[in-house]
């Protein structure tokens, strides 16, 4: 009964704690931004770690004594979960003034210890039950991998049923009942009514949240809020966003409308995601001009070159771009949207006059890289219009966010989905200098040459307004007729014209820019592919083609750049500073200042037996630094074949966590005299998955999403079980005298807290085919180690 108790505790806190660290990214991606993600990892694997330093510390910790522990642990897991964010809501932090006021500095340092709490509690607890049962270590680790897994799954179940604000409870009521079974263990009544009393309250925390999420104001959501007579309308819940609507009557959402546009204007509704602005929901009226608007909006720009009859509108958004091409004499309109939610509402909520009725409208949702792989229609129109707000697209604040509709897999798949007229049409917001507009005609450019065999000079137009720009490109070519159409529209609207076929010279007319960077990147892009690349290695911005290994076309940051900026005066690198990317690396060095403080002092200092200590925290640290690359790569590339990154989070977790905790129960049948061989045969199969995984996620691309989250699940579950044989084999190779054990854990721990923001700096700059590599570099080190040193008596 005790022995059953303790595993059923194990898996219970581990679901807990990895389902706190989901609904963490969440709750900072609501209150901050998503880039916040690496934070709310980085400090879970910090919790992790000082448990097993904490540990390591204790003198004679004898089985019974961790058994004992192991009780008072276990009910602390909750209170800390609970605790947790409660105190960190109280905390006024702005990490956006990080830059400028030190004041900032102590502030999110409190948080991040707060953060790590729960994490370190719930940890030691595992590392005490582990501690307690040294015979059957694979069997608890195991429990506690199988745990997480479950816990992955629960916490992306959750936000299906309730908002991000009571869900947060959830690891707390999991942890409740991780406290339950370890108090059995004991028999002891009054640890079995505190931990009831526990879960209880835990779940009261449901019906009352004794938290309140606080947006950023600078986020869009905040402010719209605060126009006059604003109010929200609708709030829908869901894993891949918290969207509301907004009605403010002085709220207008138009990018880049002309600004000689004097006509009336529809009113809106704003739509939000994640508190970001997404859109807006129109009330287009029959007895109104208002519908005037959309002509007048740069986005309307290939209406004016052909009248299209089938239109595919990608990330339809609030579904402006909809109505715009129903207004155009569109006859077919599929619009694709990825947020469930933000589909629902801004079908529901616009109203449109009854002459549109005419043209056929099919909403999709869904991942559209999954629609166009499946479908056989043909398009005259595929328009992708620009999302969000321009100020934090400026900011950078998106730099890390994997897109994989705007890769050059994404345009070359759009081509083929053009009829013999068909134009593909990209607007995006104007940043000084320009960076995102310049990779959309590379990319554009180099998806050409992949789908059409003559020159792209016909091919491609950019048209500017004050703060978009709309790439069209057509394989077939724009005729001189065209041409002549659209100048006269764009002059009419006070629009700019930076590249059309016999242009010869850049010019503007209305909206002024410093230098003719769009023309020159246009006539390099069209003079082929060596000189597009040697026009974007000149650029002082990263603008190469993002692909599907390297989704990241809002990342325009060259690394070789940040010490330059750094070196500048505040006022001067700001406009050019991408706020994702140096959050990352500020995350990466306070990780690396925190590892080295909380384990490389604590042996330094420590007394005792050092010896053996040295090829023991290699081992561990290698084996964690792979295994959390592994994860990561995988969440990227399966996040192409699942749609969205939360699907790819919840599949890769639980089937790398319960595949993992099948193998580490397993591998106390495997002799330790072959330990070595199961990190080596990891080295090789993540080389291989290295060349092989992307494109086996093409050969699945067009299945449904139960069939993909099979394919994915299948692709992970063999390594996975594999994965979990290092850890557990390592502390019996290695001796698994109890501080030996937690000083394993805590370099364990302690390398997966460098590894988190490690492995997002060489996705952005290598691809996520590098981060296999590195994967397989870490299991590597292990097995050298493991040969070298592993087996010998400590």
């Amino acid at each position: 009964m005790t022995a059953l108790a303790r595993i059923l505790a194990v898996g219970f806190l581990s679901a807990g704690t990895l389902a706190y660290e989901l609904l963490l990214v969440r709750a900072f991606a609501i209150e901050h931004f998503h880039h916040f993600a690496f934070m709310a990892i980085g400090v879970a694997m910090l919790g992790f770690g000082v448990s097993g330093t904490v540990i390591a510390t204790v003198r004679d910790l004898s089985p019974s004594r961790a058994a004992t522990w192991f009780i008072a642990a276990s009910l602390l897991t909750p209170v800390a979960l609970l605790m947790s964010p409660i105190l960190i809501h109280r905390i006024p932090l702005d990490p956006t003034q990080l830059p400028v006021s030190v004041a900032e500095i102590p502030k999110l340092a409190t948080v991040y210890v707060l953060a790590a709490l729960p994490f370190a509690v719930g940890a030691a607890a595992v590392l005490l039950g582990l501690t307690a049962s040294t015979r059957h270590v694979g069997r608890l680790y195991g429990a506690s991998l199988i745990g997480s897994g479950l816990g992955a799954a629960a916490a992306i179940g959750i936000l299906w049923l309730a908002a991000p604000e009571p869900a947060l409870a959830l690891p707390a009521v999991l942890a409740g009942g991780g406290a339950f079974a370890a108090s059995l263990t004991a028999q002891r009544r009054q640890q079995v009514v505190l931990a009831t009393l526990l879960t209880i309250g835990s779940l009261a925390a449901f019906r009352w949240p004794p938290w309140e999420f606080t947006i950023t104001p600078y986020k869009e959501l905040p402010q719209v809020e605060a126009y006059p007579d604003a109010k929200r309308t609708a709030e829908r819940n869901s894993p891949v966003g918290w969207v509301v609507a907004v009605e403010a009557p002085a709220f207008r959402y138009a990018p880049g409308l002309s600004l000689a546009y004097r006509g009336a204007f529809p009113p809106q509704r704003a739509l939000f995601v994640d508190g970001q602005i997404a859109g807006a929901a129109a009330r287009w009226a029959a007895d109104t001009a208002s519908d005037a608007v959309l002509d007048w909006l740069p986005s309307s720009a290939p209406y004016s070159v052909v009248p299209p009859e089938r239109v595919l509108v990608i990330g339809s958004g609030g579904g402006t771009e909809v109505w715009n091409a129903v207004a155009h004499g569109a006859d077919d309109v599929t619009a694709v949207e990825l947020q469930p939610s933000l589909l629902t509402l801004s079908r529901d909520l616009a109203t449109v006059p009854p002459a549109w009725a005419r043209s056929r409208v099919t909403w999709v949702s869904g991942d559209a890289r999954n629609f166009v792989a499946r479908t056989a229609a043909r398009y005259d129109l595929i328009t992708l219009a620009q999302g969000g707000g321009y100020g934090l697209a400026a900011a950078g604040v998106h730099a890390l966010n994997e897109d994989f509709l705007h890769t050059e897999e994404a345009y070359a798949h759009y081509f083929r989905l053009l009829t013999d007229r068909g134009v593909l049409a990209i607007t995006g917001w104007l940043r000084t200098p320009p960076r995102e507009s310049v990779r959309t005609v590379l990319t554009l450019a180099q998806a050409l040459h992949q789908v059409s065999d003559g020159p792209t000079a016909r091919q491609l137009i950019v048209l500017r307004s004050w703060g978009t720009v709309t790439v069209m490109a057509r394989p077939a070519g724009f005729s001189d007729r065209e041409i002549a159409t659209l100048a006269h529209w764009a002059r009419s609207r006070q629009f700019d014209l930076d590249w059309y076929p016999g242009l010869e010279a850049p010019q503007s007319e209305f909206n002024f820019i410093d230098e003719p960077i769009l023309y020159r990147a246009a006539d390099a892009a069209v003079r082929g592919a060596e000189s597009a690349q040697q026009f974007a290695a000149a650029y002082p911005f990263d603008v190469t083609p993002a692909t599907d290994a390297r989704p990241y076309p809002h990342h325009f940051l060259r690394a070789t750049a940040v010490a330059d900026l750094l070196r500048l005066e505040t006022g001067s690198w700001l406009p050019f500073a991408e706020w994702g990317y140096l959050t990352l690396l500020a995350t990466l060095a306070q990780s690396a200042v925190l590892a080295a403080l909380f384990l490389i002092l604590p042996v330094a200092v420590r007394r005792g037996r050092r010896r053996g200590l040295g090829p023991l925290v290699l081992y561990f640290g290698a084996i964690g630094l792979a295994y959390l690359a592994a994860e990561i790569a995988a969440i990227q590339q399966l996040g192409l074949l699942l749609g969205h990154p939360v699907y790819a989070v919840a599949v890769v977790l639980s089937a790398v966590l319960i595949s993992s905790g099948l193998g580490s129960a397993w591998s106390d049948r495997w002799g330790v005299a072959r330990g070595w061989a199961a990190p080596l045969a990891l080295a090789g199969l993540f080389i291989v998955y290295a060349v092989f995984l992307l494109p086996l996620v093409h050969q699945f691309q067009s299945a449904s999403l139960p069939a993909r989250a099979m394919v994915a699940f299948a692709a992970l579950a063999p390594v996975a079980f594999l994965m979990g044989f290092p850890f557990p084999l390592g502390l019996r190779g290695f001796q698994p005298e109890p501080d030996r054990l937690a000083w394993a854990w805590a370099a364990n721990g302690f390398s997966s807290v460098i590894a988190a923001p490690l492995a997002a700096l060489v996705a952005l700059d290598a691809g996520s085919p590098a981060l296999f590599l590195v994967a397989a570099a870490g299991y590597a080190v292990a097995a050298l180690v493991w040969r070298i040193e592993g087996s010998r008596p400590g």
